[in-house]
This record gives C-alpha cells, sequence and structure tokens, in this order.
C-alpha cells in the first residue's frame, strides 16, 4: 500500500505529532514532585512585617556575617552578638531533603563550622535569626556549594 502525501495526510500526521508531544509533557509534569517552599506560607505571610523588623534590626549586622566554604567544611562567622535563641537554617530550593537547621552555638571567635558531608552541592540560602533581649533579628544570604 503506498500513501499519498497530500495536504491531508500530511496535516494529519502533524496534528498526531503534535498531540503525543502534549501528552508526553502532561505525562511528565505529572510525575515530576511539587514542593511548597512553605507548607504554612499563609500564616507566615501576615506575619511578615515582623520578619522585615527583624531584617531591619539585623542590618548593622548582615556585612559583618560571612559564609565561605573551606576544604572540608562550611564555615559562618558572625559579629559578636549574645544570643538567647537562634537558629541557622540552610535551605536548599531545589531539594527539600538537602534543607539543614543547626541552633547557634559559636565559638570563641563567633566562628562556626558545619562538616561539608551533609550537603550537597548547590544553591542554598543561609537564614540566621536570633533573639537577644526580646528583640529579633534576622540575615539571609545566597550561597553556592560547590
Amino acid at each position: 500500500m503506498k500513501i499519498k502525501w497530500n495536504w491531508g495526510t500530511k496535516l494529519t500526521i502533524a496534528i498526531i505529532l503534535f498531540m503525543s508531544l502534549v501528552l508526553s509533557f502532561v505525562y511528565r509534569s505529572t510525575r515530576h514532585p511539587v514542593d511548597l517552599v512553605e507548607e504554612d506560607y499563609y500564616p507566615k505571610g501576615l506575619k511578615y512585617q515582623d520578619r522585615i523588623n527583624e531584617i531591619n534590626n539585623a542590618h548593622p549586622f548582615a556585612s559583618q556575617v560571612r559564609i565561605f566554604q573551606k576544604a572540608d567544611s562550611v564555615v559562618v562567622t558572625f559579629p559578636e552578638i549574645h544570643p538567647d535563641t537562634g537558629t541557622i537554617t540552610f535551605y536548599r530550593p531545589s531539594d527539600i531533603q538537602l534543607d539543614r537547621v543547626y541552633d547557634i552555638k559559636p565559638d570563641s571567635l563567633w566562628i562556626m563550622n558545619f562538616p561539608e558531608s551533609e550537603f550537597g552541592k548547590g544553591k542554598y540560602y543561609v537564614k540566621i535569626f536570633w533573639k537577644e533581649d526580646d528583640k529579633g533579628y534576622y540575615v539571609e544570604k545566597p550561597f553556592y556549594f560547590n
């Protein structure tokens, strides 16, 4: 049997190819996991003015917070702060499994080390929050782990 390649046959083949492409995209998109940045984003959105105040409180300290990578660890240096409580969050936007949260416990030189084995390569946001004398402070910096 010989197919006649007229405009109707070509149009039918083009429609079939286009529909199979669309269906393959739909299939792939349903198989891709969807992670929310925050599980309870709505209540946190309502309290965002508090976060803005914490960022403004930490503005004098933000340039003194440094994050860098050594051969076997990630190092965070702090200004001289005396936190009542505080956390450091390494937030990985592309994979929630690589998020890490630590309590702030700097040594006498105001340095904290984190082992390289706990991180995957890629982009992180380092979110540092502490309270001192009932006043909140928040610093967020991007960090690329190689």
